[in-house]
């Protein structure tokens, strides 16, 4: 039997968290919109990494591998047990056993995540100020002008239309991360008889030759990897590369 994820979920879930995202980048940044109506550019720069919200990306990253993984971990493991939990109290239970298992797995590596993610959002805002700073001495602003300019373009059409790019690939990632992730880890605890197979979907932005050809590959017994540290798609112990805006699945082969 072909054990194939809900792809419409997934996709709904990606429009979820990217929409959920944007509005958590601008709480990330809040701090830094507020300091900005008090300091120049060159002063602002310097605080940056300091005003940045970590906790809030981190704890949003949690919500969504406990959410997304949590779903898509119970559905593979009661396809491959063929629900063997008989009673919905059963199903509730399993339900809230896999959702603290994603939890605590995504709160050791969340804060190291979001703060690879201010790192972006860092780099997104200083684009931002140095193209204040230039305009500054290109028009020769006051101080209060500068200020009020600063600010402005903080909140304005670049800074979101960056930040909506930055969303959707922290969607993509997070969300295949989490599905595939926790997918695979119930199908490795009722791993007899199952083989694995990569599913190859292109993403937005992405089209990795590579995961056509281990799709064309079929059935692999469960421990194989693709490339090496890579079990499945969106496996963080593969390379970078193979992983971010990832849209690929993992399914299931039963062999009944």
């Amino acid at each position: 039997m072909k054990i194939i994820p809900n792809e419409s979920l997934k996709r709904s879930l990606i429009r979820k968290y990217f929409r959920e995202t944007r509005k958590v980048l601008v709480k990330v940044r809040q701090e830094v919109i507020a300091q900005a109506e008090h300091s120049s550019p060159e002063q602002l720069k310097t605080m940056i990494p300091y005003l940045l919200n970590r906790q809030v990306m981190s704890d949003h990253l949690v919500k969504i591998w406990e959410d997304v993984g949590s779903r898509f971990a119970f559905d593979t493991e009661k396809k491959i047990t063929r629900g063997k939990q008989k009673s919905k109290a059963d199903d509730e239970a399993k339900l809230a056993d896999w959702k603290r298992k994603l939890r605590a797995y995504a709160s050791e590596r969340s804060l190291i995540k979001a703060q690879a993610i201010l790192t972006t959002e860092q780099e997104a805002i200083n684009k931002v100020i140095d193209a204040v700073i230039k305009e500054t001495l290109d028009e020769g602003l006051g101080i209060l002008e500068t200020r009020k300019l600063l600010l402005h373009d903080l909140e304005g059409e670049e800074m979101l239309t960056m930040e909506k790019w930055q969303a959707q690939r922290i969607a993509m990632t997070e969300v295949g991360g989490a599905q595939n992730t926790a997918s695979f880890e119930a199908a490795q605890e009722n791993s007899e008889g199952v083989k694995k197979f990569w599913m190859f979907i292109p993403g937005l932005k992405t089209y990795r030759e590579n995961h056509q050809e281990f799709e064309a590959m079929g059935s692999q017994e469960m421990d194989y990897e693709y490339e090496p540290g890579l079990q499945y798609p969106g496996d963080e112990n593969g390379a970078a590369e193979e992983v971010i805006n990832c849209y690929c699945s993992i399914g299931y082969d039963t062999g009944n």
